[in-house]
């Protein structure tokens, strides 16, 4: 909300300043051009130098007023406004340089508050400056350098840049407060993603340990009071789901065949060889779905004596993960929801596959 806030404020001051731009371009120095038009050395290069002017100041408008950063077209716009000054300027006799034929002077500093106001404030005093040293610079060429002149340019310069750097204060004050703003918001931000990953996780670890409670505590329990293993495949498979958990919170680039590594790693460490091969390109699974398709292949691992094989296929939009081994699964391999199970069994050999589909 401040961000916003002082994003407006920043937009409105902008705003402002183009309007003083264009009054001054428009209801100060148009007149004073045409009433002075018969004393120039050209009156055709004073037009021309308008002219630039007014583009200049049409194309900020309009990236002003649709609230757009004006980037790099800033500096040959800026150079633009230099040139037009100094051509207005050199086409003004020199004994009328300080009059009102001169009509340029009061409005070139505005420019540089239009183009640069959402830059940094060292190039606005920059600009600032190197406009008011070509003033009193072309003052002395023109050999109108006496005391009085400069006396008048000075008096002229001190009110000009008093209502100009004054704005130029504000919109760096501005333009601090809206980068503070930023950061404070994206700061806000990286705390909000934090608890709330925090709290993922802690949701998380509720959901292990309820289903680790159905499954894998009362085995443990029974190890621990000391009664005799009779069927080793369900140690097998609790130790499988276990691994499946660890590995289901790592960052991988390929989270199911990561889980059905972890889990033919526990039918490796009783002899079993096991075999894993992928082929296709599969959509991102949610945590859900990767069970349920890995749920049969550890029961089947479980299982087998010697040797399995795990392939796993994939299309746009459709998983399939089948195992062959030389024992038969327990039953019952059922499927639910979006996951279809098959057995077939030949010649001793059994194969299992467990498929999902988005349809």
């Amino acid at each position: 909300m401040a961000e916003l806030t002082v994003s407006k404020l920043f937009r409105v001051l902008r705003l402002a300043t183009l309007l003083i731009t264009a009054v001054t371009l428009f209801g100060l120095n148009l007149p004073l051009l045409l009433a002075n038009a018969e004393v120039y050395r050209s009156f055709a290069v004073e037009v021309a130098a308008f002219a630039v002017l007014t583009g200049v100041a049409v194309f900020a408008g309009v990236r002003i007023w649709r609230d757009r950063p004006l980037g790099r077209s800033r500096w040959p716009a800026l150079a633009l406004v230099f040139a037009a000054s100094v051509a207005a300027v050199f086409a003004v006799p020199p004994e009328l340089v300080i009059t009102e034929a001169e009509w340029s002077y009061g409005t070139i500093g505005w420019f540089c508050l239009l183009l640069l106001a959402d830059h940094r404030f060292a190039a606005v005093l920059v600009a600032l400056g190197a406009h008011q040293l070509f003033s009193f610079a072309q003052l002395i060429l023109v050999g109108q350098a006496d005391r009085l002149s400069v006396a008048g340019l000075a008096t002229v310069t001190i009110l000009v840049l008093g209502y100009q750097l004054t704005v130029a204060a504000s919109t760096a004050a501005l333009s601090r407060l809206a980068r503070l703003a930023q950061q404070t918001a994206a700061q806000e931000e990286r705390t909000r993603t934090t608890e709330a990953v925090a709290d993922q996780l802690h949701r998380d670890r509720r959901t292990r340990f309820e289903e680790l409670a159905v499954t894998t505590v009362p085995l443990l329990a029974r190890l621990a009071a000391g009664t005799p293993v009779r069927d080793r495949a369900s140690y097998a498979v609790e130790a499988a789901r276990m691994r499946r958990l660890f590995a289901e919170t790592d960052d991988v680039d390929d989270p199911l065949l990561h889980e059905l590594r972890a889990c033919a790693e526990v039918a490796e460490r009783k002899g079993v060889t096991v075999f894993l091969g992928t082929w296709g390109d599969r959509p991102e699974l949610p945590v859900r779905v990767r069970r349920a398709l890995t749920e049969p292949v550890v029961a089947c691992l479980a299982g087998t004596v010697a040797e399995a094989r795990v392939t796993v296929l994939g299309t746009p939009g459709t998983a399939t993960v089948s195992v062959v081994t030389d024992a038969p699964p327990p039953a019952p391999l059922a499927s639910s929801g979006q996951i279809t199970v098959t057995h077939r069994e030949s010649g001793g050999r059994h194969w299992v596959e467990a498929a999902w589909t988005t349809n």
